[in-house]
């Protein structure tokens, strides 16, 4: 009998989270303290050398309590810039590019000094706190981009599918 529980227990999981290989590049961390679980996209390279730029990196993640999992108010979505160069631009204005149309997220922002050893470079740590209904609407976007002052990266369409994993995994925890 209790085989047949198991079963029928593990299938309903099956059926209610389906397996999905987006989903399952996505990291989770508990912190027991907290009793907070967070769930991210790992960093992931958006560009190589470009401009002015050695390399851009992204990350998205949100956090929730573990025994009450909830969409989050807001998504974090993390920017990590490597400059060449020995200061940032402190005017520099960043805007989501999400199907052609422009959008502003506010942000926080932090420099990391010497990123690359060897090099006098510089780098920056900017993570926008997007609200969960606009970032719903930038993970279902057909093209996204992201652009540092004058300088366009363009999300790939792998890129977006880790986006979209997130945005679903998301969705899962408002109707299970």
């Amino acid at each position: 009998m209790s085989r047949v529980l198991i079963t029928s227990f593990i299938l309903s999981l099956l059926v209610f989270f389906p397996q999905d290989e987006d989903l399952s590049r996505l990291q989770t961390t508990h912190d027991r303290q907290k009793k907070e679980t967070t769930i991210r996209v790992p960093s992931t390279t958006l560009s190589g050398p470009k401009d002015r730029y050695q390399s851009l990196t992204f990350s998205v993640y949100y956090s929730s309590l573990s025994m009450f999992p909830s969409p989050p108010q807001t998504v974090n979505f993390e920017l990590v810039s490597v400059v060449k160069a020995r200061k940032l631009n402190t005017d520099l204005y960043v805007v989501f590019v999400v199907d052609g149309k422009e959008i502003h997220f506010s942000s926080n922002r932090s420099a990391i000094a010497r990123p690359v050893p060897g090099k006098p470079w510089i780098a920056e740590r900017m993570v926008f706190l997007i609200p969960y209904d606009e970032f719903k609407k930038l993970a279902a976007a057909k093209t996204l981009a992201v652009k540092l002052g004058g300088v366009s990266f363009d999300f790939d369409a792998d890129m977006q599918r880790s986006i979209k994993a997130i945005a679903r995994h998301m969705a899962l925890t408002v109707t299970h």
